[in-house]
């Protein structure tokens, strides 16, 4: 049975890090100028209700920017690149989600639908599933280098499933695992660590943050743009 995260019918204006109390910038929240509406559908996800032929969607799997956190719906990447390939995209985005729940949730897909694309936007390094739940950091026991060991083990399960997989990466995840001073040698074991074979189906795209959301952390409608661009010629080359 496929992960849902409790939010089944659930509808607001705010979500998250997006609301007044809680953003990074309050003046960029209250300059914001865009409407957003967060509305979740029977299986708690913020998409439409899914189509009964499920045999040419694209899913696509990740945290809050899959869900598009500080965006609205119309914008999220998702939602655009259905509109750009003209073929249906399942967003199944989970705002606090960790690399964990996303494998497991890619691995639930595959034995429920055997779909032929998956779309997946991996998350920061730091976060577990713990009893069933998003962990966003323990001091105690995490640290690069086991952060980098748990991804690439989830990496690994994901990537021998037997359909096409896009693998992106949130921007600034390396940043956030660490500081400045050392964010060379982390990006170089990173790099090091996830040296498969040359093969696209296995390549990471590190996502570029061009703006930014309401809530001045997720980024908004150039980023997704630009990302949809990247995944449309890729599964363009799919197609070929």
């Amino acid at each position: 049975m496929l992960i849902v995260h409790g939010k089944i019918g659930w509808k607001s204006n705010y979500s998250g890090i997006d609301s007044l109390e809680s953003c990074v910038d309050r003046q960029h929240f209250l300059n914001y100028s865009k409407k957003i509406t967060y509305e979740y559908n029977s299986k708690g996800f913020r998409d439409k209700e899914w189509p009964k032929d499920l045999s040419e969607v694209i899913w696509c799997v990740g945290d809050s920017f899959t869900v598009g956190i500080g965006q609205p719906y119309e914008e999220t990447w998702p939602y655009l690149l259905e509109k750009k390939i003209k073929k249906r995209c399942i967003n199944l985005g989970e705002d606090g989600c960790s690399n964990d729940t996303i494998a497991l949730r890619a691995q639930e897909i595959y034995k429920s639908y055997k779909p032929k694309i998956m779309v997946v936007m991996w998350s920061y390094l730091h976060r577990r599933r713990i009893d069933n739940k998003n962990v966003h950091f323990d001091k105690k026991d995490f640290d690069i280098e086991k952060d980098l060991e748990n991804f690439k083990k989830n990496f690994i399960e994901v990537n021998t499933l037997d359909c096409k997989i896009l693998n992106l990466l949130i921007p600034n995840v390396l940043a956030l695992n660490t500081n400045s001073k050392n964010f060379a040698l982390v990006n170089y074991v990173f790099k090091k660590k996830l040296c498969f074979k040359k093969n696209d189906l296995k390549k990471i795209d590190c996502i570029p943050q061009l703006d930014y959301a309401r809530d001045y952390h997720h980024f908004d409608i150039k980023t997704s743009k630009h990302l949809v661009d990247l995944l449309t010629n890729k599964i363009n080359d799919f197609d070929k």
